[in-house]
């Protein structure tokens, strides 16, 4: 299983580990697992992309957290990219794969770094739902050229 995979399964994890009564603790990690799932699996498609193989590791290490936030609103923000004479399912699942980026990262801020803030184990179930829902999303589309523009993206900043 591939690490993403994992990452996704452990956040579903955490949120039975302490049942009928999950912590804060379960619950704030399972939402920011979920996060560095999805940031994990671009971040690993991005990195196969790369011809050496034993570099691949560095590779992914160059990656910003700010950059593919704001590559993922870019993609969602139509007036940017309307991405004409394109599939608009295709058009459809990325720009849901790269909503779902920006609002996982804004979660995992609040579940990291807001501790006034108690989760409800349905409000955690609901993202990490979105967020498998984004890895399907992906795989239908991962192989389209709009989407592995996508990824050059997240690692490269705009020159607009």
């Amino acid at each position: 299983m591939a690490y993403h995979e994992e990452l996704l399964t452990q956040a579903w994890a955490l949120i039975v580990l302490n049942r009928p009564f999950p912590t804060q603790a379960d619950l704030r990690r399972a939402v920011s697992t979920a996060y560095y799932a999805l940031f994990h699996l671009l971040v690993g498609e991005s990195s196969m992309n790369w011809s050496r193989a034993a570099s691949r590791g560095s590779f992914g290490r160059m990656f910003d957290h700010g950059q593919m936030r704001r590559a993922s609103q870019r993609i969602v923000d139509v007036r940017l990219f309307p991405f004409d004479g394109q599939d608009p399912e295709v058009v459809r699942d990325l720009r849901e794969v790269a909503q779902t980026f920006v609002r996982i990262q804004d979660k995992r801020h609040l579940a990291d770094y807001h501790n006034g803030i108690s989760w409800t184990e349905t409000e955690v179930i609901q993202e990490i739902t979105i967020v498998q829902d984004a890895f399907r999303e992906w795989a239908l589309i991962r192989e389209t050229d709009i989407a592995q523009e996508y990824l050059v993206s997240l690692l490269i900043k705009s020159r607009d």
